[in-house]
């Protein structure tokens, strides 16, 4: 489950570059991380179309979750910035921005599981050597401090 919230937050992070106006080119680092993920995976043309679609559904749900979420978050902060807030009120706050969270990690599920959907069994291998990299990628600088992974 953390592996997957790791992935839910870059994917976050990510996706407010993707999102723009129609017919806009994406930034350039997008376009980049989107070719290499078609490259890596040898999606054909149709995967990618597929891809692309999921992909846009998962933002136009994403979206407006986020918005509720900021707006949750400045009205917790505006009561404490307001001084003695009432403690029934910052709970309701706190419970309303769980539920707002566990949907955004809901829309974020069923697009991974959508997307991984549209793989062949060879693609989804690749895949998962990429989720495993992402596991160890942590504790690679303790393994090269003790020499066991040579430096390059």
């Amino acid at each position: 489950m953390k592996k997957f919230l790791i992935v839910l937050f870059a994917v976050a992070v990510v996706s407010p570059l993707w999102a723009q106006e129609p017919g806009a080119e994406p930034p350039p680092i997008v376009e980049a991380s989107h070719n290499a993920v078609v490259a890596f995976l040898d999606l054909t043309p149709e995967q990618v179309a597929a891809w692309d679609g999921v992909y846009q559904i998962h933002r136009d749900a994403e979206q407006p979750l986020q918005e509720d979420i900021r707006e949750v978050q400045e009205s917790i902060e505006a009561l404490f910035e307001a001084g003695d807030p009432d403690p029934a009120e910052i709970g309701e706050l706190f419970i309303e921005r769980r539920v707002l969270g566990e949907a955004l990690i809901d829309v974020h599920v069923v697009y991974h599981e959508d997307s991984v959907a549209l793989l062949d069994e060879d693609q989804v291998r690749k895949l998962n050597f990429i989720a495993r990299a992402d596991d160890v990628q942590r504790i690679i600088p303790a393994f090269k401090l003790f020499e066991l992974i040579r430096r390059r």
